[in-house]
């Protein structure tokens, strides 16, 4: 069996070689579409796909890596990503886990095999595992099916793996879940059907496990090597086992557990490259079935990825969480570039626009490096599912870079080499090539010293199978280092050519490299002691230091010194002072900081820049430059540092001295009023100092006036600017109002009424209030802002108007006089209407009134005079009865009133 011949050697060569490349192109999603470029070690999202899908789907190229066709399981689309012949209605379904796997005839390159498993949604049947043939030659080279649907199995789950033979046979094993009999949906048994040089082989072998899995949901992978398998089952758990290659048969079943409270139910899986760890994907299986809107809500899904370790006596225990977030259920798989990609998806029917990578994955824990968003697919977006491939499509066999961080990728620095290593076989024959370009190395290993993708095939020629390696080899450029000096002030108070130097200041002149680097000092040449940059006290001066540039993406790095050498030359002291006219007397100011610099450097060589720093320390090691606007922090009184250089070197440091002025404490507007009754008479303003001595301050007034206090007779306005010793001044104004005492011009009364009303009219410069005085001089009304007096009781008053504005005094009394008509009268003596009289009429008011009364029969009583004394209720000496009496009164104004009276006893 392990007798082979040269030309079998070089035909497996071009299997083992070349399989990679059969899976350079993936269609999966909804759009999405990847491809591969081995030589560059790069992958590119492309945007051409025809492919929409939730779940399923598969794609192959040729042995060059160029597309031939892909499929969901029911359609098939050429390279041409139109239908092919005959490509429509195969029995796969796009919402079956791994709705279809294509497989290569053995020894026929024109002759690929379509193995689909169905699922049932609703009422759509379940029509098990089947497979189609596709004829390269068909269709111009596109493709066609010659053979659809051959049933091999009429109920099986929603799993499907393929996996090499041998190397000498090339035989494929095609591994579907099933039962037994492949006809219940109770899934208890692996069916591994051969696909040889003569076909599909419609018998399969059969691996039965007591346990009975009812979730058909989920992955099915066999490892690179066809050692080991696994089976995610999402509600029925995690399974893996061994596996014979050499006779298809599966054994040795484990159980393993997803430790994960909130995302235990596994659905991707993968195997690294060398076959020794599990990936699993792993959600928390949410749906609702009562209110399925809840399961488009994306934050109702979690899920983790998480590792395994196969070689570990335990490997429930060996478990590591790497990714554990809100996310929907995806597929893990392992790409031709040595890495594993992650399908995203926010829900069962929303995809995301990115895969997960783990960009390691044959190292152990976090070490695997996985970077979620990592390929970008925008504007397309993944679903669930990835295309599968044989497994041994990824087996490279033999890792020939060997330095335990990654099997396929090796990053080196300009200037490097590199020994790639393979196994040493006595008697072996080793082929190398470059970039698919052979080179004259034949032995075991190969020294590396430019960039490209290496690969290495090995014949025992011992009767074992070939062996083959690869390493994708990037050399990295160094980055651009150059030798500087920098010169520092010696401002320590001590000329001893020791001082303190900020290094980092250096890097622009010392780092001529991109943003992705570090500098580091070291006081050593071999670089072994490190210093802190941005502070370092020099030992010697000059004193050399060694630098290294360190690119923190590549680990590339470039050498280079920087001398330290102290200053003796020295700037100028200065001061600056303001005052504190900002519009907020705190003490602080915002200082123009480049208005300092002339005198800085007065009298020093041209050339020289000057910047600005709070502290000493700071403007010697230039940190936190202050920039060209500065305001103090602390008030009124503060020092800060300018530091000059010349070309980047320290040429001395200065004290300068801000000084923020107090103004005067002033009040600095007033009101004040003048009576202009009062004129010629003065009043007296001052410039009003607040608890200080007026001979301190200096004043310059509006009128001329250079005195702390000034006599004025007249309104205006009148400005005084007071100026301290300092120079700062302050302005006050007074603003001197006109007052006087009111003129009356009218005095207005509705009287012999309900309600007497007085209105005073008057006017002048003052603000006014009013009062009445009765006959007697005393207060009837009190002062009172309205003019109008209303319910004034029948009588005699005098009206008076005071100013209230600056108490410019009052008016003379001026009388008037209340017409009103008595309702009684009651001659009893006790000094109430003992008789009856017009009221408000005098010698003065009225005075020619006529008044009659009468009684109810308009009998002529009595005529009174208006400046008597009344009626006293007689009638020719004798008393009239109690009754009402009528009045007539004709007023001197012409006014004319009738009413009665009651006479009462």
């Amino acid at each position: 069996m392990k007798k082979i011949t040269a030309s079998l050697i070089l035909c497996v060569f071009s299997m083992c070689v070349f399989a990679q490349r059969q899976a350079s192109n993936w269609y999966f999603g909804f759009g999405s579409g990847i491809q591969f470029n081995l030589a560059s070690n790069s992958i590119t999202s492309v945007d051409n796909g025809q492919l929409f899908t939730n779940e399923g789907c598969s794609s192959i190229s040729d042995e060059a890596g160029n597309l031939l066709f892909y499929t969901d399981g029911t359609i098939v689309w050429n390279r041409n990503h139109s239908q092919m012949m005959n490509g429509l209605g195969l029995f796969g379904d796009n919402s079956s886990t791994q709705s279809a796997i294509i497989v290569p005839k053995p020894d026929d390159k024109n002759i690929y095999y379509i193995f689909t498993v169905d699922t049932t949604v609703g009422l759509d049947p379940d029509n098990g595992f089947n497979y189609s043939i596709v004829d390269m030659t068909l269709d111009g080279g596109l493709g066609g099916i010659t053979q659809k649907n051959v049933n091999l199995l009429q109920h099986c789950s929603e799993k499907l793996t393929a996996v090499l033979k041998d190397c000498i046979t090339k035989s494929i094993w095609v591994i579907t879940m099933a039962s037994e009999d492949g006809i219940t949906a109770e899934y208890n048994t692996f069916h591994a059907f051969e696909v040889s040089d003569s076909g599909v082989s419609p018998t399969s072998v059969k691996s039965t496990f007591s346990s009975i899995i009812t979730d058909r949901r989920g992955y099915l992978k066999v490892s690179p090597d066809g050692t080991k398998m696994a089976a995610a089952h999402v509600s029925s758990g995690l399974q893996v086992f061994d596996f014979d290659a050499f006779t298809g048969q599966v054994t040795n079943l484990q159980d393993i557990a997803i430790a994960s409270e909130g995302s235990p139910f596994p659905y991707g899986i993968e195997f690294s490259p060398n076959s020794q760890l599990l990936y699993v994907h792993a959600s928390n299986n949410f749906f609702d079935v009562e209110n399925r809107s809840n399961n488009e809500i994306p934050s109702n899904h979690t899920s983790v990825l998480v590792q395994f370790n196969m070689m570990a006596p335990d490997i429930q225990g060996s478990q590591a969480i790497l990714d554990d977030r809100i996310l929907y259920r995806g597929a893990l798989q392992l790409g031709p570039n040595g890495k594993i990609y992650r399908a995203l998806s926010a829900t069962y029917t929303q995809g995301l626009p990115y895969l997960g990578v783990i960009h390691n994955p044959n190292n152990l824990g976090v070490a695997c490096n996985y970077q979620h968003n990592a390929v970008n697919l925008f504007p397309n977006t993944s679903s669930q599912g990835l295309p599968p491939f044989i497994a041994s499509f990824f087996n490279k066999q033999v890792d020939i870079i060997k330095n335990g961080e990654s099997a396929t990728n090796l990053n080196l620095c300009e200037g490097d080499s590199y020994r790639l290593t393979s196994v040493d076989i006595p008697g072996a024959t080793y082929s190398w090539t470059l970039d698919e370009t052979p080179l004259p190395e034949t032995d075991y290993d190969l020294i590396v010293t430019q960039s490209g993708h290496y690969e290495v095939y090995i014949d025992p020629n011992n009767g074992d199978c070939a062996i083959e390696g690869d390493a994708f080899v990037l050399f990295n450029p160094n980055p651009i280092a150059n030798n500087h000096t920098i010169l520092q002030c010696d401002e320590d108070g001590m000329a001893d050519g020791f001082t303190l130097f900020n290094l980092n200041e250096a890097i622009v002149d010392l780092n001529e490299s991109d943003n992705n680097t570090s500098t580091r000092f070291y006081t050593d040449a071999a670089r072994t002691n490190e210093i802190d940059g941005s502070s370092f006290a020099n030992t010697s001066n000059p004193q050399t230091i060694y630098v290294e540039v360190l690119n923190t993406l590549t680990n590339c790095y470039a050498y280079a010194e920087l001398t330290l050498d102290v200053s003796v030359t020295d700037s100028n002291d200065t001061s600056i002072e303001v005052c504190d006219d900002d519009g907020s007397e705190d003490g602080f100011y915002s200082f123009n900081l480049k208005d300092i610099d002339s005198e800085v450097i007065s009298g020093l060589p041209s050339g020289l820049t000057v910047s600005y720093y709070q502290t000493y320390e700071e403007a010697l090691l230039e940190q936190n430059n202050l920039g060209d606007s500065f305001t103090n922090t602390t008030p009124y009184n503060q020092t800060i540092y300018a530091r000059v250089e010349n070309a980047n070197n320290c040429y001395g440091i200065s004290e300068v001295s801000l000084t923020v002025n107090e103004l005067p404490n002033i009040d600095t507007e007033d009101l004040v009023y003048y009576c202009l009754n009062y004129f010629p008479s003065v009043i007296t303003l001052n410039a009003g100092l607040i608890n200080d001595s007026p001979t301190n301050y200096s004043y310059d007034w509006s009128t001329g006036d250079n005195t702390y206090s000034i006599d004025v007779n007249e309104a205006k306005d009148y400005v005084v600017t007071v100026t301290n010793s300092n120079r700062c001044s302050k302005t006050r104004t007074i603003i001197v109002e006109a007052s006087n005492i009111a003129t009356i011009e009218d005095i207005k009364i509705e009287d012999a009424s309900q309600n007497n009303v007085v209105t005073v009219m008057a006017y002048g410069e003052g603000e006014y209030q009013y009062s009445l005085l009765d006959q007697n001089g005393l207060v009837y009304a009190s002062y009172q802002d309205s003019h109008v007096f209303e319910n004034v009781a029948p009588g005699f008053y005098s009206v008076i108007v005071r100013d209230v504005k600056n108490d410019c005094g009052a008016t003379v009394p001026e009388r008037i006089s209340v017409i009103g008509f008595p309702k009684y009268l009651t001659p009893n003596n006790d000094g109430f209407n003992d008789t009856w009289q017009v009221l408000g009429v005098s010698s003065m008011f009225q005075p020619d009134t006529k008044i009659q009364i009468f009684d109810r029969y308009g009998k002529l009583i009595k005529e009174l005079s208006p400046l008597g004394e009344g009626w006293d209720g007689l009638f020719n000496g004798e008393k009239l009865p109690s009754d009402d009496y009528w009045f007539s009164v004709r007023l001197q104004d012409g006014r004319i009133f009738k009413n009665h009276f009651t006479l009462k006893y």
